[in-house]
C-alpha cells in the first residue's frame, strides 16, 4: 500500500487559486453520476471528458515545464557561483525529475519523457500545444509529435509543427508518426541520419512479463546484427530436417514434435544461458516457513481451504510475478529426472505469513545473505510508482547519521533513486521495521521530498499482492503459546 500526503498549500494573500479550483473540479467529477442519461448524453460525456483530459494534459505540461525550469535555474546559478560541482548539479537535476515522477505517479524514466515533452510543447510546438489545450488531440498524440521532432533545431521544429497542425486531429497515431518523420527528413535529413546513428548507443537487453506464465526476452541492437543473429538461428532450425547419417540422431530429430517457433525459442534460451541441449534451467527454491510449520493451523488435516496443500500453490518469482504451483512442481520434477542440481533455502515469515523476517544460508556460507533477504523482500524499487528492478540495497538512514546495517534499516532501490535520496531536501525514515510480530505491520518507509510532500511505501507481501489474506487477529502460534501459558 502506498499513501501520499501532499504538502499543505500556504495561507495568506499569496495562496494559489488554481490548486483549489482543480480540487473542486476533481471532487465534482468524482461525485458525478451517469444514471438516467440518454445514449446521446452518455456519448457527449465521453467526448467532453476526452477533450477535458487533453486540456488537463496541456495545463500539466505547462506546470511541469515551469517547475523544472525554475529548479534547473537555481541549480545552474549555484554551479556558476561554484557552490556545487558539475556532478552535484547533475544529481540535483535528476532529483528534480524524480519529484515529477512522484507527482505524476510514474517511474523516473517516464518522468524524463514527460519533462522533455512538456518543455517542447511549451517552447517549440505552439500549434500542437494549442490543439492539446483545446482538447482537440490527446496527450499521447502530442507526445508523438514531440518524440518524432526531437532531433530538429528549434526553428525547424516550429516549422514541422506548423506543417503538421492541419492533420493533428484527423490522422491515426501511426499515420501521424509517419507524417512527422517525412517532415523531419524534408527539413533536416542529416539530423535524422545522425539520430539513427546515435540510436546504436542505446542497444540493450530487456525482460518483460507476458501473459500465462511466459516472459519476453528482447534485444535492441543494430538492424544488421539482429537480422544476422536471427538468420543464423533460423538456418540452424532448417538444418534439423536434413539427415545426418547417424541413425540415433536422425531418430531423435524425427521424434521432436516441437513447432518452428518453439524450437527457435528453446535453442536461443539454451545458448544464451549456457545450458546443454535438453538441459533444464537450474533454480533455487525459497521455501516459505509460516507458523504452520511449528503449530498446525486449525483444520489443516481436514482438507478445508487454507490448509497446507492449498498454500503450496502460492509460488512467486521475486520481481516478476506469480506462477501456478503445478507448473513449479512440474519444473522441479524435470530437474530431478535429469539429475540437475537444485538449491533449497528456507524463508521465515512473521505470524500470518505476509512479511519476510529471516532466512537461512544452507546453500553456502558467504556474507551476502542479508543482501539476498532484502532482495527477496524488495524485488523492485521501493520508491512509489518506480517498477525498476532493485539493483542496489542501501541504508534508509545513512550510516553516517547513525543508521545500522540491518534488515530494518535497509531498502532496495534502483540506482537513480538511491542517488536521489541523498540530495539536499530529501529525507527517508523507517516507520515500521516489519520485524516485530506484536506490531502487525510490515516494513514501512516514509520518503519526504524537498517540497515537503510525503510518500509512504509499505513492503510488498512475500508472495506478492493479490493473494488471499492469510493473517489473523492473533496468529495460530500466539494462540498456541497463550494456551500453554494458561495451562
Amino acid at each position: 500500500m502506498i499513501e501520499q500526503t501532499p504538502e499543505a498549500a500556504p495561507e495568506g494573500e499569496g495562496s494559489a487559486v488554481l490548486p483549489d479550483q482543480l480540487d473542486d473540479l476533481l471532487g465534482a467529477l468524482s461525485g458525478a453520476a451517469v444514471d438516467g442519461l440518454s445514449e446521446a448524453d452518455l456519448l457527449h460525456v465521453v467526448t467532453t471528458l476526452e477533450a477535458t483530459k487533453g486540456a488537463a494534459a496541456a495545463l500539466q505540461a505547462r506546470a511541469t515545464a515551469r517547475f523544472v525550469e525554475d529548479r534547473d535555474s537555481l541549480t545552474q546559478q549555484a554551479l556558476v557561483r561554484e557552490e556545487i560541482s558539475r556532478r552535484d548539479a547533475s544529481c540535483r537535476r535528476s532529483a528534480t525529475r524524480a519529484e515529477v515522477a512522484l507527482a505524476r505517479r510514474c517511474s523516473p524514466w517516464q518522468a524524463d519523457r514527460h519533462v522533455g515533452a512538456a518543455k517542447a510543447l511549451v517552447h517549440d510546438l505552439p500549434m500542437t500545444m494549442s490543439a492539446l489545450t483545446a482538447g482537440d488531440i490527446s496527450e499521447s498524440r502530442a507526445l508523438i509529435v514531440a518524440r518524432e521532432t526531437s532531433c530538429l533545431s528549434r526553428a525547424d521544429r516550429t516549422e514541422a509543427d506548423r506543417r503538421l497542425a492541419g492533420d493533428l486531429s484527423t490522422m491515426g497515431d501511426r499515420a501521424l508518426a509517419a507524417a512527422a518523420q517525412r517532415v523531419c527528413i524534408d527539413l533536416d535529413q542529416e539530423a535524422i541520419v545522425e539520430r539513427r546513428r546515435r540510436a546504436a548507443a542505446s542497444r540493450h537487453v530487456g525482460v518483460r512479463p507476458a501473459p500465462d506464465g511466459m516472459a519476453r526476452l528482447s534485444i535492441l541492437g543494430p538492424l544488421a546484427d539482429v537480422v544476422g543473429a536471427y538468420a543464423a538461428l533460423t538456418s540452424a532450425e532448417q538444418a534439423r530436417y536434413v539427415a545426418t547419417g547417424d541413425p540415433e540422431a536422425d531418430a531423435a530429430r524425427a521424434a521432436d514434435e516441437r513447432g518452428r517457433g518453439a524450437w527457435l525459442a528453446d535453442t536461443a534460451l539454451e545458448l544464451l544461458s549456457g545450458r546443454d541441449e535438453g538441459q533444464v534451467q537450474p533454480v533455487e527454491v525459497g521455501l516459505v516457513m509460516r507458523e504452520d510449520a511449528v503449530v498446525p493451523r486449525a483444520g489443516a488435516r481436514t482438507g478445508r481451504p487454507g490448509d497446507a496443500e492449498e498454500l503450496a500453490d502460492e509460488v512467486e518469482i521475486p520481481g516478476w510475478g506469480a506462477v501456478p504451483g503445478d507448473m513449479a512442481r512440474e519444473h522441479l520434477l524435470r530437474l530431478c529426472d535429469t539429475g540437475t542440481e537444485t538449491w533449497l533455502r528456507r524463508l521465515w515469515t512473521a505470524p500470518g505469513g505476509r512479511d519476510l523476517v529471516a532466512m537461512d544460508s544452507s546453500r553456502r556460507l558467504f556474507s551476502g545473505v542479508l543482501r539476498q533477504l532484502i532482495g527477496l523482500r524488495d524485488a523492485t524499487c521501493r520508491v512509489p510508482w518506480c517498477d525498476a528492478p532493485a539493483r542496489q540495497v542501501d541504508h534508509v538512514v545513512s550510516f553516517a547519521r547513525g543508521g545500522g546495517t540491518s534488515a530494518a534499516n535497509a531498502m532496495g532501490g534502483c540506482q537513480r533513486h538511491n542517488l536521489v535520496k541523498e540530495e539536499p531536501g530529501w529525507r527517508a525514515e523507517v516507520i515500521s521495521t516489519g520485524l516485530d510480530p506484536g506490531a502487525g505491520t510490515p516494513h514501512t518507509v516514509r520518503v519526504t521530498t524537498p517540497t515537503g510532500s510525503q510518500f509512504t511505501s509499505v513492503a510488498a507481501p512475500l508472495l506478492g499482492h493479490g493473494r488471499a489474506a492469510v493473517g489473523h487477529a492473533r496468529s495460530p502460534m500466539e494462540i498456541h503459546y497463550e494456551e500453554l501459558l494458561a495451562a
